[in-house]
């Protein structure tokens, strides 16, 4: 057996709802089946949700209840000639959005200008000293993006300057709002029939008004924040990232020509993973690092060459901030590992960490534990922790957060993720709090699992079914990409790849039909599955084109083996030092035989350890049989590694030859003469000993006088075969001929029969 990493959750179905569209709709009942699952059952929503771009059309901007207040406002500062100041954040939706709304407002004449606050010097979100100076500049109009909604001192302060202020944006809201001259926030306005858009999208909602139609030359923007801030890609959204991505991919904007390049993706088409992990963190780094405005400048640069010079800084921060994670990963996981391993919510912190990256670390200690993760930077001057978090199903971050606002002055986000300011002196309060809450969180909720949406056979994953489900992209939050267990496969090829054998490569064999595997991360596994093994693979499906062919391939996730597995490791066929690394507390290192053997050896009473490793073999299969009882899950077979483990058995002339020398030989040369007869007939000191026992047990040679062994001539006539050693190592030899020299498909076979009868005995 193999365990997966997580608990594989499969959805339950509607088997008539997936009939009924896939006849309607003409699709494969895979893609019948994922439509369903995502919430499409009625006919008409399946067929909206596949033709997205066209069965929908953009919502009419004006039915926010306060659109209209806000186009007035910003044409009057177009007629009056105001300075207007886009005030966004400082990540992918924060930037794009900033770009979205600049580009809206020049194209009316506004006369705009774009701030985007420093992480590391002012924070997130609006701050007075901002403010401040944004009034004695004399910007009369101040347009949040991606931000704000927070900020209800900051906003009184730009009241009594004389500035309006209007707010866009879509973070979750607290009980008070800001005193704000117009808000536009899909969640707080109940006239607007979609509230999941992201920074980007409510921004383009604003361009939409104020431009009276929708530009469709924003569309590139506007997708880059939708995709990266990893908002729900259903509904409008949908439609957005659907055109977005199109209107990305044919883009002759410099800035997007200029990340192309430096990722290297000038002929592949742009998807929304060329925005999730190429685009996307590259535009991220320049504020998780510094101040983001160069990842601002860049798309809004007029020229190429101005262009590739700051996506080539962004590439460089981006190379810079994956060594910075790479470190404080590991920091935070020794301090976990140290004393937080039965917290059920991780806030861990230091002085040496970069604010800006910590996020993206959250994110992979939720992978790794499964935990809700907060991780805090100290500032020393300030007496200030700040920080981000991530989540979990089942745990809003937000929510809970939200009831320790006397010790939170400053917080935001989601459910999902969220980013916070408070004093160091109350991050232990905080640990302590936050784990008291989750102790009223259900169990289960911090058991990793992940839901699989379907279930496929070899034969059934083809290129057209990889077709099929492609028309549900773009893929992202609440559309994610379809995971699918291929299920009790065998195994054709499985092997490290990579320069330091670090991913898994595996080649499942079907009835009709093969498929490859690809395991990024897995190779060390290889130990742990074993060739003969029916494996279930969960992963996604993808296209895997090289030299002009193209076949399907599977991006594995996680892996398990049902069955019991039985590991060759006999005659040297591996290295045995692979099995020093099994876990000792798992594993039971059996020698029948007392070899010698670089292993602890388990002596006595057997542990009821889930893998035995077999050193050699014991005179009689029933011993055998006892080592397997019902918990052992895989027998790795390490006999026959000693070239001498399994001697011959001597032929009757051999014991011929033996007899007629202690009969004949002068008795002064019988050790000598021995020595030459055991060389001229290849015997080694074992074969002598051997026949001598035989001989001994039959009565034929007896101990003389002299003190050396010698013929009895009054042995009655008897049968090599009654000698009871004989009769042992003829069982033993065939029980080597059976074990040893067996193919692994007949080893298997006779452990697991063996390792059968065994339970049945013992439930009988």
């Amino acid at each position: 057996m193999y365990h997966a990493k997580k608990r594989w959750v499969y959805p339950e179905t509607d088997a008539t709802a997936i009939e009924r569209i896939q006849t309607e709709l003409n699709i494969s009942p895979q893609l019948a089946t994922l439509l369903v699952e995502r919430g499409h059952a009625d006919v008409e929503a399946a067929r909206a949700f596949l033709h997205v771009e066209y069965e929908l059309t953009f919502h009419d901007p004006y039915l926010f209840e306060q659109m209209t207040k806000v186009v007035e406002r910003i044409k009057r500062a177009a007629d009056d000639g105001e300075m207007v100041l886009i005030y966004g954040d400082y990540d992918v939706d924060g930037v794009s959005a900033s770009a979205v709304m600049w580009h809206a407002l020049t194209e009316i004449g506004v006369m705009a200008e774009c701030y985007i606050p420093n992480r590391f010097t002012e924070g997130y979100g609006p701050n007075k000293e901002a403010f401040s100076w944004a009034a004695n500049e004399g910007f009369t109009l101040i347009i949040t993006v991606d931000c704000g909604i927070s900020g209800i001192e900051e906003t009184a302060l730009l009241k009594e300057l004389g500035v309006d202020l209007i707010l866009t944006d879509h973070h979750e809201p607290k009980e008070t709002l800001p005193d704000a001259f117009a808000i536009i926030h899909p969640h707080i306005d109940a006239t607007y029939p979609y509230d999941k858009l992201a920074g980007a999208g409510v921004a383009l909602k604003v361009a939409h008004a104020v431009l009276g139609r929708m530009p469709a030359e924003l569309l590139d923007l506007a997708v880059l924040g939708t995709i990266a801030d990893l908002v729900p890609l259903d509904g409008e959204n949908r439609l957005l990232a659907k055109l977005g991505l199109k209107a990305l991919d044919e883009s002759k904007r410099p800035g997007i020509l200029a990340l192309r390049e430096v990722c290297a993706l000038t002929d592949a088409p742009l998807t929304e993973e060329s925005v999730g992990f190429a685009f996307g963190p590259r535009i991220n780094a320049a504020g998780r690092l510094d101040s983001a405005m160069p990842a601002l400048q860049m798309l809004l640069a007029e020229t190429e060459a101005e262009a590739l010079e700051l996506a080539q800084q962004l590439d460089k921060q981006n190379k810079e901030r994956q060594d910075i994670v790479k470190t404080i990963a590991k920091e935070a996981t020794e301090l976990v590992e140290a004393s937080m391993t039965d917290d059920r919510v991780l806030v861990v912190a230091s002085e040496r960490w970069n604010p800006g990256v910590v996020g993206i670390v959250a994110s992979r200690l939720v992978e790794a534990y499964y935990r809700p993760v907060i991780l805090l930077c100290h500032d020393p001057k300030t007496g200030k922790a700040k920080g981000s978090g991530r989540s979990i199903d089942g745990f809003d971050l937000f929510k809970e957060l939200s009831k320790n606002e006397d010790i939170l002055p400053h917080f935001g986000g989601h459910p999902a993720a969220a980013g916070m300011t408070l004093l160091s002196e109350n991050v232990a309060e905080l640990r302590k709090r936050l784990n008291e809450q989750a102790e009223t969180i259900p169990d289960e909720t911090f058991v990793a699992r992940v839901n699989v949406d379907l279930k496929l056979d070899v034969n059934d994953v083809t290129l057209d079914l990889i077709a099929e489900i492609n028309k549900l992209a773009p893929f992202g939050m609440g559309n994610p990409s379809p995971r699918v267990v291929v299920a009790d496969a065998r195994l054709r090829d499985i092997r490290q790849i990579g320069r330091d054998n670090s991913h898994l490569k595996v080649q499942l064999a079907g009835d009709k039909r093969e498929l490859d595997g690809i395991g990024f991360g897995f190779g060390h596994v290889i130990s742990e599955i074993s060739k003969m093994a029916h494996v279930s693979l969960m992963g996604s499906l993808q296209v895997n084109e090289w030299n002009g062919m193209r076949k399907p391939q599977l991006m594995i996730q996680d892996m398990r083996v049902d069955d019991f597995q039985v590991f060759d490791y006999r005659g040297k066929k591996k290295s045995l030092q692979e099995l020093d690394e099994l876990p000792k507390d798992a594993t039971s290192f059996v020698s029948f035989q007392g070899t010698s053997k670089p292993f602890p050896l388990h002596e006595g009473d057997e542990p009821l350890n889930r893998f035995v490793v077999l050193l050699d073999l014991p005179d009689d299969e029933s011993e055998l049989a006892d080592r397997l009882h019902d918990g052992v899950e895989r027998v790795y077979c390490a006999f026959g590694q000693g070239d001498s483990l399994f001697e011959k058995l001597p032929t009757r002339e051999d014991f011929r030859t033996y007899y007629v020398h202690m009969a004949t030989c002068e008795r002064k040369n019988l050790r000598e003469n021995l020595i030459r007869l055991s060389i001229e007939r290849k015997w080694s000191k074992n074969t002598i000993q051997f026949m001598h026992q035989v001989f001994s047990e039959l009565e034929f040679l007896v101990t003389m006088e002299d003190g050396l062994p010698g013929v009895n001539p009054e042995a009655p006539k008897r049968d090599l075969t009654e000698a009871p050693c004989y009769k042992r190592r003829v069982g033993k030899q065939q029980l080597e001929e059976r074990y040893v020299y067996a193919s692994l498909a007949e080893l298997k076979e006779r452990l697991q029969t063996l390792r059968s009868n065994k339970m049945q005995e013992a439930y009988s």
